[in-house]
This record gives structure tokens, sequence and C-alpha cells, in this order.
């Protein structure tokens, strides 16, 4: 049955903006909305009035049980970083740009809210932005995939020809076994994947026309009209990011959906690259990582799905090979599980890994790695890595608009640009500030 539209609700304009106040991943944010509810702490952050000692001992009471210490737990430090942006709130225009796009916003309130973010608990996101093709939204959002239907497969941007026919042959066995793969849309392993599905299902429509055999008969018939793939993205979904891949999340938005936290507008920042990976291991059942290099993105979404308590699949490659030593690494310090093929895979999703023989260490506890070339960011605290990516790389910011970019107390925000002065990473001219 198709989803009927989705009305722009009092209660969806408040997610809506909500979304745009609170930063991914927010913890103390999480709590409050459990704590408070959605209208309640909309009214709190949006009428500029001082919290309740009641209201900071209750929330103060949960952060502590979820062990966060003295000041990450006070309302005060949170209402000093979400309300920078209350100037910034337009939900209503945000909804009709969107519905434009063939998209639209869900909340977890909706019958399409996908029940595996609930495992994120106060760490899932507060709402759903999504990209569907030129059809009206509820067509797209009748492109959601089933429960247990999804695998997330992720990896390095920068691939290898052998990481790409890896990714592609897997994508391609698990979308004819009926599955949606879910990635995050950028370049290397990203876009093989999802290149794969979206061929692997126009063979299988062109098969199934009318007069010609059916599909895939292990492709049952409630997956049918689903999507092949999802791409969630770090940013707003107004705008394709990167813009190298712009036909690809074009056609994946016709043929599946976009997915992002992130209301229409928002930048597509390092934290919230990171924070991406937690809804890709949500949404994913299993996660398999088919090439990854020593720090790449993909195995932080590794690691948050074991932390989900999701079964997380490693494809090994060359010891010799740079662009595998992040997968050598999950599978010899995380329960990750060796895939050889898409029966492995497969094997994941439905709780029957096939028997093998005990495998040999793929790399040799002594064999050092390179850690890779240092990052900007190396050595910054959650705060600074914030302000850093809210820096201009070209030109230069008020500290006022750092603040509403970064979701930072401005008063914070003047004492770490200090601290990014000196260690060399930001630049004052006049009072205005970028990157060093």
């Amino acid at each position: 049955m198709t989803p009927e539209p989705l009305q722009a609700t009092p209660q969806r304009i408040i997610r809506a903006d909500l979304s745009r106040l609170i930063e991914p991943g927010d913890l103390l944010a999480g709590l409050a909305l459990e704590r408070f509810g959605a209208e309640a702490l909309h009214a709190l952050i949006t009428s500029g009035r001082t919290a309740s000692a009641s209201e900071r001992q209750r929330l103060a009471e949960a952060a502590e049980s979820a062990g966060l210490g003295p000041r990450q737990r006070d309302l005060r430090e949170g209402l000093a970083r979400w309300r920078p942006r209350c100037d910034q709130l337009h939900a209503a225009a945000d909804l009709a740009a969107m519905g434009r796009l063939g998209g639209g916003v869900l909340t977890p309130e909706d019958p399409g809210w996908p029940q595996q973010l609930k495992d994120l608990g106060p760490s899932a996101p507060v709402a759903l932005w999504f990209r569907g093709g030129e059809e009206p939204e509820e067509v797209s959002l009748n492109r959601l995939p089933g429960p247990n239907r999804t695998v997330a497969i992720v990896g390095s941007r920068e691939v290898t020809d052998y990481g790409i026919r890896v990714t592609a042959e897997l994508t391609e066995d698990l979308v004819r076994a009926g599955l949606c793969v879910v990635s995050g849309g950028a370049y290397g392993v990203d876009a093989a994947a999802h290149r794969a599905a979206l061929r692997t299902a126009l063979e299988q429509a062109s098969r199934s026309a009318p007069g010609s055999e059916s599909a895939v008969r292990s492709c049952s018939a409630e997956n049918a009209g689903k999507a092949p793939t999802l791409a969630v993205m770090a940013g707003g979904l107004d705008r394709f990011y990167p813009a190298g891949n712009e036909s690809l999340l074009r056609e994946v938005a016709a043929q599946g959906l976009l997915l992002s936290e992130m209301a229409p507008g928002s930048a597509p920042t390092r934290h919230r690259f990171l924070q991406r990976n937690r809804l890709i291991a949500a949404l994913g059942m299993v996660t398999v990582v088919t090439e990854a290099r020593w720090r790449s993105g993909a195995q932080s979404t590794a690691h948050h799905a074991l932390t989900l308590g999701r079964e997380v699949g490693v494809v090994p490659g060359s010891i010799f090979s740079a662009s595998s030593a992040g997968c050598h690494r999950l599978l010899r310090e995380t329960p990750a599980q060796l895939v050889r093929d898409a029966a492995d895979a497969l094997g994941l999703v439905t709780g029957a890994v096939p028997a093998r023989a005990p495998s040999r260490n793929p790399v040799h506890p002594e064999l050092p790695i390179p850690a890779g070339p240092k990052q900007p960011q190396d050595g910054l605290d959650e705060a600074q890595r914030l302000l850093f990516d809210a820096l201009p790389r070209r030109g230069l910011s008020a500290p006022g608009k750092l603040s509403a970019v970064a979701g930072l107390p401005l008063p914070k925000v003047l004492a770490e640009l200090t601290r990014l002065q000196r260690s060399g990473h930001a630049r004052d001219v006049n009072g205005q500030w970028g990157r060093a």
C-alpha cells in the first residue's frame, strides 16, 4: 500500500527545526528529547528562557547515567550551543523546497521511519530528510526496504581495481537476492556499490518486463519496487556532494533514496561524515567492508555496527596492499567475520554463516603497517574539530557565524580560536578567521 503524503504538521515542523539546531550525534540533545519531548525541547531552545532547576536536574540525572561528565550533562551548556542557530529556522520553506525535489522529512512518529534507527537510542537522528526522484514523496517513500532487507557496504574513497570488482560482485549478488545496499554516496567503494546495485536492478527490471521471464526467483514479491540502494549523506539534500558523483546520486534518488539527518543547506563537514557512519551502520542489518585503508572512515562504520550488535564482514586483500590494511586491522582486532563471497555475506544476514576451516590471520602480528599521513585534525579535541571544520578553507568568517556553523557557544568559539591559532590551525585577520 502506498504511504499517505507527509503533511507539514506542527510536529514535523518542530522536528525539522531541531534537525537544524542540533548537531548529529549530540547525546545530551538526544537525552533531552527523551526526557522533555520534541515540542518542549523546541520551545525551551527557541524561547530563550532560562532552564529551570527542575529541568536541569532531570536531564543531569539521565546524562550521568549515560556516562556524561559534569559539564557535558549541563543543560545550560547544551542550550548555549543549540541557540546560535535559532535565526536560521525556516522549516516550512525547507519542507516546500524538498517537496519540489521529490523529498521531505521523516519523523520517528511516521510509519515509514526505519525501525533499525531505534537501536541508536538517544543518539538516533531527530529527523530524517529524504530525496527521491520527480514523483510525489509518498511514491519515493514506498521504496524504503522492509526490515531485515538491508546490507551496508563501505570502504575507502581511494579504491583499487580489486576493490571495485569485489564490491561490484558482492553488491550484484546481494541485490539479486532481494536485499537493499546501503552506502554513503562518496567516491571509491561507495560509488562502486551504488552503481552495481542500480545496474543489477535495471537488469532485473528488463528481465521481468511483460513477455519475459521472471527476473530473479530468489527475490520475493514483497521486495518488488523497493530501492536497490540507499545513499546516506553527510550534508543537506538540496545539493549533491561530492559534485563529481552528481549523476550517480541523481540515479540513486530516482531508483532508490537519498537520506540525511542534516537540514537543507547544511554543509558536509568531517564531523558530520563521521556521525553519518553511525546511520549507515544502524540502517544495515549487516555491514561489509570490501576494501579499506588503515585510516579509512569505513572502520568507523564497522565499529558503530559492532557496538550496535550487528554482524560485520570484511573482505581481505593482499598483505602487501595498503588499500586493504584497514580490512586486515578489523579482522585482527575485532570480532568481524571474513567474507569470501556473497554467500558469506548472506550467511551473516540470515545467521547461517557457512562453516569454514580455521583461517590463518591475514596479517602477521609483528608486521608493521604505516599509520598513514598526518591529518590536520589530529590532536584536536571534539570542540576544536567542530570549529576547525567550520573555518572556511578560503576567505574569512566572523566568530558569530562560526558559532552558528559549528554549533558551539560564542565564548567557547572565542577561546578555542585562540588555541587553534597557537597550534597553527587558524589565522586571525582583523577579527575575521580562516584556516591557516
